[in-house]
């Protein structure tokens, strides 16, 4: 496949690895439709070949002063992690919303912490810049572009019990559930690409051991501390369907796997 993958393809590849298996087709297309796209998003060197082009537009940034609406507050050791620029994003991938004019600016301690702030701040609102200061953690931090290449996602983990398709095909049968999940890693090896491990917009959370799908919760960005500076933990920001729909920010969520 392409270096960029598209549900299509995957979708394909799912299901020759499904015919591969000897699975019926209705059950390997239950396990194609779990899968989610999103944006991961890259430095320039970290792109796709076929992405690195003279006229390769950056929608985001990360690091460096951030521009917040007059009267936001945001205690200065709080870092700038990101703003994307929503009208640079490719249209027709994401599976949420998300603003179509101006930016969204992240901030929040990506360490150990769990509390930040989402902010969208409309074309056209008068913006004051916010700079680092000296107990930000990314002060030194060189603000850098980033550029967006479309994914796939896989949950963490499948029960096939809720997947009516799987559970009549596997019922009561262990040579058959291991043939699922032979197939679901497969799935994953399908998606797996070295820039999994950038910002990522959008899709399945990635995190291991508590899975905010499992809350109710939807990822808007995965922070990976790496991204942006140095150290291991990802912060996930997250919300209700509802609010991530409405673009509703104020009372988004937080949390952080280290």
């Amino acid at each position: 496949m392409t270096a960029i993958l598209t549900h299509e393809a995957v979708r394909e590849a799912a299901h020759d690895a499904g015919r591969a298996l000897g699975l019926p087709e209705p059950v390997t297309e239950a396990y194609v439709r779990l899968l989610r796209p999103c944006l991961h998003l890259c430095p320039y060197d970290k792109l796709p070949e076929e992405l690195r082009t003279e006229d390769a537009r950056p929608v985001a940034r990360a690091a460096g002063p951030a521009q917040l609406p007059k009267g936001v507050e945001v205690p200065g050791y709080v870092p700038h992690i990101l703003t994307v620029d929503c009208a640079a994003l490719p249209t027709g991938i994401l599976d949420i919303a998300f603003p179509a004019d101006g930016h969204v600016a992240v901030l929040a301690e990506i360490t150990d912490q769990d509390h930040g702030w989402v902010l969208h701040v409309p074309a056209g609102t008068e913006t004051v810049e916010r700079r680092p200061t000296e107990r930000d953690p990314l002060a030194s931090v060189t603000p850098f572009p980033l550029y967006a290449v479309p994914g796939i996602t896989t949950p963490k983990y499948v029960d096939t019990s809720e997947i009516p398709e799987a559970a009549a095909y596997a019922e009561g049968n262990a040579e058959r559930a291991g043939l699922l999940e032979e197939l679901f890693e497969k799935l994953e090896s399908l998606v797996s690409v070295p820039w999994r491990w950038e910002i990522q917009l959008g899709g399945w959370s990635p995190a291991w051991h508590d899975p905010l799908e499992d809350r109710g919760d939807i990822l808007l960005v995965a922070i990976p501390e790496g991204a942006v500076s140095d150290g291991d933990c990802i912060t996930y920001v997250s919300g209700t369907p509802e609010e991530i729909a409405e673009c509703r920010y104020a009372d988004i969520a937080f949390s952080v796997e280290c």
